[in-house]
């Protein structure tokens, strides 16, 4: 039994089919082309977002029996502070000695021992001459003075005219005592 009524389902196909011969930024290329184009996008959105039958993270694997137990925990050892002498304390604080290696900073000594970086460009402001702290030798000895809340209040640092200090001032900036 033949139907009066054409399918719908042909009319959407063709007007899907010819939806982009109006688009005007594709107009150089061919009616193929073009629907090409599309179906080339429209597979590479279904690839996307194709769900993945590969196990998501964290992957958990089955504990090895014979594999040998390594402990999660490490000591943590100051090599640049002098052991075999326990710090100093006056009123302003306690002094710690430490070692400068090769080619480091005062600004990266002060970062690997958890200082406030900013205190050395404080510091750096009032240098003055020799620039002690700017000629920094492997194995020179630097001296900081910490207080209890662990503000550094002073540095003292071996200079070509002698032991060179800093100290802090009640505004926080730095001053060059010697």
């Amino acid at each position: 039994m033949a139907s009066d009524h054409p399918s719908r389902v042909p009319v959407a196909l063709q007007r899907v089919w010819h939806l982009l011969d109006d688009v005007r930024w594709m107009d150089p290329l061919p009616a193929l082309h073009r629907r090409g184009i599309v179906i080339a996008l429209l597979v590479l959105l279904l690839a996307f977002l194709w769900p993945s039958s590969t196990p998501q993270y964290p992957v958990e694997r089955p504990a090895d029996t014979n594999a040998k137990e390594v402990p999660m925990q490490a000591e943590i050892y100051d090599n640049n502070q002098q052991q075999n002498t326990p710090p100093k304390t006056d009123s302003q604080g306690e002094w710690r000695t430490y070692n400068v290696a090769s080619g480091q900073t005062l600004a990266q000594l002060f970062r690997d021992n958890n200082l406030p970086v900013n205190d050395v460009f404080a510091m750096a402001r009032v240098e003055g001459d020799g620039q002690p702290l700017s000629a920094l030798q492997n194995g020179q000895q630097v001296k900081i003075r910490q207080n209890a809340q662990g503000v550094v209040t002073g540095l003292t640092v071996d200079g070509s005219n002698g032991p060179v200090l800093f100290t802090r001032q009640p505004d926080g900036s730095f001053i060059r005592a010697q």
